[in-house]
């Protein structure tokens, strides 16, 4: 189920479904389904979020609200099932399915494959970003924040194990994906990626080398910023801003005429021709998405759903042995928050589900003794 996240997500979304069928059909859905009444906020956001999406005629929206159900029944069962051990497996699997996913960007970068196109599902889904890989995640910059999330994976994975050989490879995937993040041309994926290995580094390593290391990370995320290939894009970061300026003003307009529930996912899509807007898939803004697809309700009810995890967090930094993997978990939230200003890259299948991968084993660290946290 893993390795599948790099495949083409109708393919990743075809095995997700085979793999919610096999556990109905062993009779485990039974026993996730009774233990999610564990999480009533989740169901009832989802609830809502289902609700005010047939309210609205969002159908796409109720779409996405289902889905976040089955992501729930899925998180809910791996939880269970999840142990220390094999939450390393999965990082140790996501790292390598990066490596390959960012020789196939070098292939795409030099024009030596073709692109996927995805027109046979939608005569909308054209090939939009010539220039620019993306790989199998249908955009680059969902590719750039799983790239990201990668590099953050290479660091934990460097500084938690012991094993020589897992060290050089998480070298190797680190700049191997950040080469990857380069032929995205994602300008936002790199304060995204800089901010998230300071905050790393700073909550890892205690000392003066946690400063140095930082400036080097700097150094090297400036390097690639202002790289040839990013160039070109840096060159038309006015127009952008003015482009993203725009759709963030159409998303507020869209806000205000009903800010206390909201029309449900992707509210931005199904509602931009009310104002004659220009077509975009969502605000180009988590916060401004968030508030507008959920409205004032469903954005207190993620916020509540968000207290037991964060004081998870709280209680694991008391102790010094689990700075690596709270590291972890803050500089994925990192990420997404500096990638979140310009950008909904979270809110897609392949980047979500990786996302939750590391997030949902919170528990399993909260309970795990740090003698056990290392290979």
């Amino acid at each position: 189920m893993i390795i599948s996240i790099f495949l083409p997500f109708y393919l990743f979304l075809a095995l997700f479904a085979l793999y919610l069928i096999g556990l109905l059909v062993t009779g485990e859905m039974k026993g996730i389904i009774k233990g999610l009444i564990k999480h009533p906020v989740l169901l009832f956001f989802i609830a809502y979020s289902s609700i005010i999406s047939i309210v609205a005629k969002n159908w796409l929206g109720l779409v996405a609200s289902l889905l976040m159900f089955l992501f729930l029944i899925f998180f809910s069962f791996y939880q269970k099932r999840l142990t220390h051990a094999f939450f390393r497996l999965i990082l140790q699997t996501i790292l390598f399915g990066s490596v390959l996913s960012a020789a196939f960007a070098t292939l795409e970068h030099f024009q030596i494959v073709k692109k996927f196109n995805y027109a046979f599902l939608s005569p909308n889904m054209q090939v939009w970003h010539q220039n620019r890989a993306e790989v199998t995640f249908f955009n680059p910059n969902y590719y750039g924040i799983i790239c990201c999330f990668c590099i953050m994976i290479a660091f934990y994975l460097f500084t938690t194990t012991k094993l020589r050989w897992l060290k050089i490879f998480c070298v190797l995937a680190g700049f191997v994906n950040l080469f990857g993040l380069n032929f995205t041309q994602n300008r936002t994926a790199f304060p995204a990626i800089i901010a998230g290995a300071i905050i790393y580094l700073f909550t890892t390593i205690k000392n003066w080398r946690a400063f140095w290391l930082s400036i080097g990370v700097f150094g090297i995320g400036l390097c690639f910023l202002f790289s040839s290939d990013l160039g070109v894009r840096m060159g038309t970061l006015d127009s952008s801003m003015e482009e993203r300026v725009s759709i963030w003003n159409a998303g507020m307009t869209l806000f205000k005429q009903n800010p206390i529930w909201g029309e449900g996912p992707l509210t931005y899509m199904n509602s931009y021709p009310r104002i004659h807007a220009p077509y975009h898939e969502h605000a180009h803004s988590l916060y401004i998405d968030t508030i507008l697809s959920y409205g004032l309700i469903g954005t207190i009810l993620l916020s509540i759903s968000s207290v037991i995890p964060v004081h998870m967090m709280m209680d694991m930094s008391q102790e010094s042995g689990k700075r690596p993997i709270i590291g972890l978990y803050l500089s994925f939230l990192t990420v997404v928050a500096v990638h979140g200003i310009f950008d909904l890259a979270l809110f897609w299948v392949q980047s979500g589900f990786i996302f939750l991968l590391v997030m949902c084993s919170l528990p399993l660290e909260h309970r795990t003794l740090v003698s056990e946290m290392t290979d």
